[in-house]
């Protein structure tokens, strides 16, 4: 590539005392390092960068020269920072005006999956694994964290100001970025954001045995109740791994069963199966919305919700459901299909209230009603959650086993993970628990599993407590 700034002015800065240089001559002679405060010298580069490159500051695939020209800027200058070399302080002073600050190397980490910005001075780290921790590094000012966000979201070319103070975009597609403006939060917090880092990763099932996150036995029971067409919804908070578990369950689907995953904005699925030629060897189509500032170009998972159930799918896989789209998926379940789906509720109890409150944003139908197609769409109930230690659990496994005419929901407990103490030790939380195995899965539902395929000596396992 031709490098688009290869003709922009320079001067040189004349040579004082204070730097040993060799002049043309061959003579030695001394000029002057001005050290300069790395703030001080942002502030000086960012003016004549701007000037300089305009927009261009912000085209990745100009990166190296932009490093180039502000290394340059720095030698004509003199310009020194304190424990920096040239290099350092130019590699620098890029992320900070081109970048994300020190946001940019967390960014690409794949032990992380959330960055809190409480304000401009406090950031909270989530890990994937592991307990959650304040950061040491900050921004320099509120200013400063506004500047850096609104750099994030220009990616999306989000407008982020007073007239704008609740934002949500994308970056990299994998990335998702919560904003509200210090309108809200106060100037002297300067933004709150949260960081959302989806990265989508392979965790076999003995990892998921080895992290405590559920028993053999139970995701034994879990994958051959979805092989065998027995709709689940699974339950619990942000980052409590009901997506990463929900996908690996579907990972068990014949290979030449048609499986179908709609996600909002952001792909975290990843279940395509290619042979050593990198041919693809199963049947999945993942399937993602598409958000516009044009309602007319948007495409919602309701929507896709709709057109997939014409693509001949043998099981679905909503996502998350948050909104109307909970009506199409109850009834692709009561339909014959066989669907996994996650919403946010804080029990199992509280899932189907959650399911049939969605419903009502797409029909006015009674809520008892409503409860009664959830009860019925979705036989089994997950509900997990991460604990204080860090580490993630299914709480419980449920089936339902229907409702009355005023729309209480019965359940029946099948697995449940009892915590049994919790203590501090070495500044850390220690949880220590079990799984328990609390009662059979009923005969309807045995019945109707041994009628979908599975044999009587695997539903033995399932249907006596042990």
């Amino acid at each position: 590539m031709n490098n688009p700034f290869r003709n922009l002015a320079r001067k040189p800065a004349k040579p004082e005392k204070g730097e040993i240089v060799v002049a043309d001559s061959g003579n030695v002679k001394e000029v002057a390092k001005i050290m300069i405060g790395f703030e001080a010298l942002l502030r000086e580069t960012q003016s004549y960068m701007s000037k300089a490159c305009g927009n261009k500051l912000f085209d990745s695939d100009l990166k190296d020269a932009m490093r180039q020209l502000i290394k340059q800027y720095m030698k004509d200058h003199n310009y020194y920072v304190p424990h920096m070399n040239l290099a350092e302080a130019a590699d620098r002073l890029y992320v900070e005006m081109a970048e994300y600050s020190f946001l940019t190397p967390l960014l690409a980490r794949k032990d992380i999956e959330e960055i809190n910005i409480n304000s401009w001075d406090d950031i909270q780290i989530i890990p994937s694994k592991g307990q959650q921790y304040k950061y040491s590094e900050h921004f320099s000012s509120a200013q400063h964290a506004v500047d850096v966000v609104r750099r994030m979201l220009h990616n999306n070319k989000l407008v982020f100001d007073a007239s704008r103070p609740l934002v949500t975009g994308y970056l990299d597609k994998n990335i998702r970025i919560s904003a509200i403006h210090s309108l809200i939060v106060g100037d002297e917090v300067g933004v709150s954001v949260s960081i959302r880092i989806v990265n989508p990763c392979k965790i076999t099932k003995q990892q998921f045995i080895e992290s405590e996150m559920c028993t053999e036995e139970i995701y034994e029971f879990l994958a051959i109740s979805f092989v065998h067409g027995i709709s689940q919804v699974y339950a619990g908070a942000t980052g409590s791994g009901k997506t990463t578990i929900m996908a690996d369950i579907m990972s068990n689907i014949p290979d030449h069963r048609r499986l179908i995953t709609i996600e909002k904005s952001v792909r975290e699925f990843d279940l395509v199966k290619r042979d050593e030629n990198g041919r693809k060897i199963n049947n999945v189509v993942h399937l993602v919305t598409y958000e516009s500032d044009d309602p007319t170009r948007c495409v919602t998972m309701q929507d896709l919700l709709t057109k997939c159930l014409t693509m001949h799918p043998d099981a679905i896989c909503v996502a998350e459901m948050k909104n109307e789209e909970a009506w199409e998926a109850q009834e692709a379940a009561r339909t014959g299909h066989t669907v996994l789906t996650t919403t946010h509720a804080s029990s199992v109890q509280g899932i189907y209230p959650r399911l049939a409150t969605l419903c009502m944003q797409k029909h006015s139908t009674p809520y008892p009603t409503l409860i009664s197609f959830v009860t019925e769409a979705f036989p089994l109930a997950v509900f997990l959650k991460k604990l204080d230690d860090g580490k993630r659990h299914i709480m419980e496994i449920a089936e339902c086993l229907g409702c009355d005419e005023k729309g209480k929901v019965f359940t029946k407990t099948l697995w449940k993970y009892r915590v049994d103490s919790e203590r501090i030790v070495d500044g850390k939380t220690v949880i220590d628990g079990r799984f328990v195995r609390v009662n059979p899965i009923s005969k309807e539902l045995r019945e109707r599993m041994h009628e979908n395929g599975v044999p009587n000596d695997v539903l033995d396992r399932f249907s006596e407590v042990r």
